[in-house]
């Protein structure tokens, strides 16, 4: 299972994918849904199926089904990304992750961190150059206008649930509203195909 830890002083190298079973894109491992921001909407659309659990105060939140929950992501093949230039932004970071403090994680898990092989990735807390792919600046003020954003369409006869599966229940919007990240939610919609119905 993945264990992420707030990075402190460590530093940390990121030897290679090569070898590796993928355990972060299988759903058996965790891996079945990721919590978007509205600057993720458009391209992740293209490929996943945009969906919105309730959080513990009652606000949407924006998620991308990665997996079924019982098998590897379905653009997975012999443990190789078939859409790696096109993956969602949870994918390029991996093995870091953006938090709602502002900081930044890690997945101490990865199979590619256990030894000091290959290329430093990050050094007195600071994410190197060559693998910094994301804008990790001002997360939490993202996710904040996410939220407001959202809020306003936050209303039981809005949303209809889509399907159930680990124990969560993901919910769509019944109907297309003049709004572009709805539309793009709506059209998402098109890549829950027969792989999540297990």
């Amino acid at each position: 299972m993945k264990t992420f830890e707030k990075i402190k002083s460590d530093t940390f190298y990121f030897d290679s994918c090569d070898g590796c079973e993928a355990k972060c894109c299988d759903g058996r491992y965790g891996s079945l849904f990721a919590q978007i921001i509205l600057e993720d909407f458009k391209e992740v659309s293209e490929y996943f199926p945009i969906l919105f659990i309730y959080g513990e105060l009652g606000y949407l939140k924006p998620v991308i089904l990665l997996t079924n929950g019982n098998s590897l992501c379905k653009y997975n093949k012999d443990f190789k990304c078939t859409i790696y230039e096109n993956r969602p932004s949870i994918c390029r970071n991996y093995p870091l992750s953006a938090h709602l403090d502002n900081s930044i994680y890690i997945d101490k898990s990865c199979p590619a961190l256990q030894s000091n092989n290959g290329s430093k990735i990050i050094e007195n807390e600071k994410i190197l150059n060559d693998f910094n792919t994301y804008d990790f600046n001002n997360y939490q003020e993202k996710y904040i206008n996410m939220h407001i954003y959202f809020d306003k369409f936050n209303k039981e006869e809005n949303l209809k649930p889509i399907i159930f599966l680990n124990n969560v229940m993901f919910y769509s919007f019944r109907n297309s509203f003049d709004d572009y990240y709805i539309n793009l939610q709506m059209n998402s919609l098109k890549n829950l195909d027969k792989y999540y119905n297990i």
